[in-house]
């Protein structure tokens, strides 16, 4: 692989350079020129920045003149120019989706994409894992000869590794070729090592030629050229977003440039100056960092009262900015040896991101002397190892403070203050906007009494917690604006009903639950996410490590929530997700399995379930019973009910009956009505093992009354002028199959998901098919 430096100190001055290498050499000794053989040119930028900035400008250069004078310069004309920006990567699909997109390909390849995602989507695969599809690809290279010009490729690659793009889409790259791919990766704002970019550039090996920039002065100073480069990132970033239509593009778009910049250079800073002994956090805390420390501007408190939710759309903002800048925290802080570590962890100081590191020699803080000097600059304050007393903390009078990280600390137990004193420590839990409390007493902090004042609260992280220093069971009814929640590594009880451990915060979008284990004296014995409220805003729940104390764990009805990561150790009894957005239930990490009954009632975005390997060694105990509710036909806002039916219902999850008795859903030892009969897939594992009596229905969105003497379009009609379902066979492809599946006969394929069905339906007794509902049930 050939290297070469070029020389520039702004972004057009190296656009111009790389259109050079671009250049077509026309002579006669183009054959063995090296510029005609570097297919695949890589840019890493000056150290890893601007690269995307000018990789854009050189687009812009030789892209058809769109209100531009004049015809590209000999060599450099590209009868098609491919942009690709997947700085934010998805998936190889997800490029391949793109590239489709840019070559303007027939409405049937593209087709060819949402039938596979939508296949993957019923066999739980993760988005990141989903590879290119291979008929596209096929499609893609023919589509590329039949154009017969010379083309070029820019592509932003957001991953971490080197993608063949003639592999992947069927671009020709190699021998003769004129063909040009220039590329740069993993996203905007970086600031990786060398040594990592050569790992990634040699680990496809379809790279021929690697630039990097410099300046062109030796005696360049940094403080110009780095300000000025960040500059062009962010100008480009938010340029970029403004023509994505994603919502996490819109949120950083209406951000300024100079924001982004100061965002930028705050954190390269802290990463470039930190230490071992000072632990950011970077991943969990950079946009709490910008927030509290005054880098963007929340709104003011009036209108915070005014208009909350463009307060929460500026934390999205915040929020959508730190995954964009892909910065190698690890890398860039110093590690020192394992003992060296210890020794420097377990000496006592307090710190903040903007006025540096102060040791605390005697290990404890008697008084407010410490801080006198900084209470109007200090605005994100940890203290670790520190001793002082908790109902008077000595950085009570820091009005500026929004961010409060206390780690290892411990309490003196003695008030040192007056009046004045406790109205200062109310106010300052007021103002605060996060709390980190980690191998902390809590019993002070975290009291109810203090919990009661942090109505402004948006952040609240517990670690390291033990059970006999804090009552989880405090947080009911407190914290109304708490948007992330992190219990962890605790050991937790909680005194109130824990159905009602959460009732007050319906705003709350993370909950964390992770490598914590329950008191057996006073256990959790039930986790629920339950909000009553139409608004629910949880989104991500993860849950890890509760013993054997935890009953059940519940998040019926909340609507926004997709994101359930189950770790390996869940050893509950009741798992209820109904009602929720979950897309894939991921049990596959599960190594303890105690769960008796699972509910995935109204689950219509429901497509995949992975079961973990001890379940199937579970269900072979006789004395194991395995309850299984699902139904993913309707979602909670259309469903009056989650638990009894009547026999006059005609919703889909309405349970079989005889002689219109009501017959709760509960009763059945599973329960499986579903939209789309692909679902079945995910049964197949366990459907052998299933011993009690049960009920399944497979429904569809085209709705025929066949029995009925409609037409496919008189059927559309009335559904049209009535919601209420007419007593009709569900008349599609796979209904009308079904029976042959049951009885044995046809010989199609394996894994249809009609013979699934079948199989699964006649694991044990003959089922019957109710010919009035057009529902299959056995019992």
């Amino acid at each position: 692989m050939r290297t070469e430096v070029i020389k520039a100190d702004t972004i057009d001055e190296a656009a111009e350079e790389i259109l050079k290498v671009l250049k077509e050499d026309s002579s006669a000794s183009r054959s063995v020129s090296s510029s005609s053989r570097d297919h695949v040119i890589y840019f890493d930028g000056w150290d890893g920045l601007g690269a995307s900035a000018v990789l854009r400008s050189v687009a812009w250069r030789v892209s058809p003149p769109a209100g531009r004078q004049g015809a590209p310069a000999a060599g450099l004309k590209f009868e098609q120019v491919v942009h690709i920006d997947c700085s934010v990567w998805g998936s190889r699909r997800a490029l391949q989706r793109a590239v489709a997109e840019q070559l303007k390909l027939p409405d049937q390849v593209m087709e060819l994409l949402d039938r596979q995602d939508e296949e993957d989507d019923f066999k739980g695969v993760p988005q990141g894992s989903r590879a290119e599809v291979q008929p596209v690809v096929e499609e893609m290279y023919r589509h590329i000869q039949k154009l017969n010009c010379r083309f070029l490729v820019i592509f932003h690659n957001g991953s971490g590794e080197e993608i063949d793009l003639a592999s992947l889409c069927g671009f020709p790259l190699f021998g003769f070729s004129t063909n040009k791919v220039l590329w740069t990766f993993q996203g905007r704002f970086r600031l990786q090592p060398r040594a990592k970019v050569d790992m990634a550039i040699k680990s496809a090996g379809a790279t021929n030629a690697f630039l990097s920039a410099a300046s062109c002065r030796e005696e360049q100073d940094t403080l110009e050229l780095w300000p000025y480069l960040v500059n062009q990132e962010a100008l480009e970033m938010v340029g970029a977003c403004k023509t994505n239509t994603g919502t996490r593009s819109r949120s950083i778009a209406d951000l300024h440039p100079a924001q982004v910049v100061k965002c930028f250079l705050y954190i390269m800073e802290l990463c470039c100056r930190g230490s071992h002994s000072i632990d950011y956090h970077l991943a969990t805390h950079s946009a709490n960092y910008w927030v509290c420390e005054g880098i963007l501007q929340q709104l003011q408190q009036g209108e915070r009262d005014n208009d909350d939710g463009a307060d929460d759309g500026f934390w999205r903002a915040v929020d959508a900015l730190q995954g964009e800048m892909r910065l190698d925290a690890d890398y860039h802080q110093f590690s020192p040896s394992t003992h060296q570590a210890k020794f420097v962890q377990s000496r006592p100081y307090w710190s903040s991101p903007t006025l540096g590191f102060t040791r605390v020699p005697a290990g404890v803080i008697p008084n407010g002397d410490m801080f006198q000097h900084y209470s109007d600059k200090l605005a994100v304050l940890k203290i670790s190892r520190c001793t002082f007393a908790f109902q008077s903390p000595p950085f009570c009078h820091c009005h500026s403070v929004r961010f409060l990280w206390l780690d290892h600390c411990q309490d003196t137990r003695i008030s040192t203050g007056g009046i004045e004193d406790k109205e200062a420590v109310h106010q300052f839990f007021q103002r605060l906007c996060v709390l980190d409390v980690r191998y902390t007493h809590c019993d002070q902090i975290l009291s109810a009494q203090m919990m009661d004042l942090m109505d402004q609260l948006r952040e609240l992280n517990v670690m390291g917690c033990k059970a006999k220093e804090w009552d989880m069971g405090q947080l009911q009814g407190r914290l109304p604006n708490i948007r992330k929640l992190r219990i962890t590594k605790s050991k937790v009880q909680c005194s109130c009903p824990e159905e009602d451990l959460f009732s007050e915060m319906n705003k709350m979008e993370l909950l964390d639950f992770s490598g914590n284990n329950t008191n057996h004296l006073s256990p959790v014995k039930d986790i629920s996410g339950l909000i009553t409220t139409s608004n629910s805003c949880l989104e991500t729940v993860i849950v890890d490590g509760y013993g054997r104390h935890l009953r059940s764990m519940s998040f019926r009805g909340c609507t926004k929530l997709k994101n359930l990561f189950l770790g390996r150790m869940i050893c509950v009894d009741t798992l209820d997700i109904s009602g929720t957005a979950v897309k894939t239930l991921d049990l596959s990490a599960i190594t303890v399995w105690q769960i008796h009954e699972l509910r995935l009632l109204d689950c219509d975005k429901l497509c995949a379930i992975l079961w973990p390997q001890i379940l199937r060694t579970r269900l072979e105990d006789v004395n194991y019973n395995f309850k299984v509710l699902i139904d993913t036909t309707q979602s909670a806002s259309s469903s009056a009910s989650y638990s009894t039916v009547t026999a006059t219902q005609t919703t889909a999850s309405a349970a079989p009956h005889e002689r219109g008795n009501r017959q709760p859903i509960s009763d059945f030892g599973w329960y499986i009505s579903v939209r789309d009969s692909r679902l079945i897939f995910s049964l197949e594992s366990i459907y052998d093992l299933v011993y009690r009596e049960g009920y399944v229905e497979v429904s569809s969105l085209a709705r025929l009354a066949v029995t009925a003497g409609y037409s496919k379009d008189e059927a559309i009609k009335s559904g049209s002028s009535n919601e209420q379902r007419a007593p009709a066979v569900y008349a599609d492809t796979t209904l009308l199959h079904l029976q042959q599946a049951i009885e044995g006969e046809g010989q199609g394929d394996p894994l249809d998901p009609r013979r699934l069905v079948g199989r699964l339906l006649h694991a044990h007794t003959r089922p019957d098919l109710d010919k009035s509902t057009g529902r299959w049930w056995r019992k």
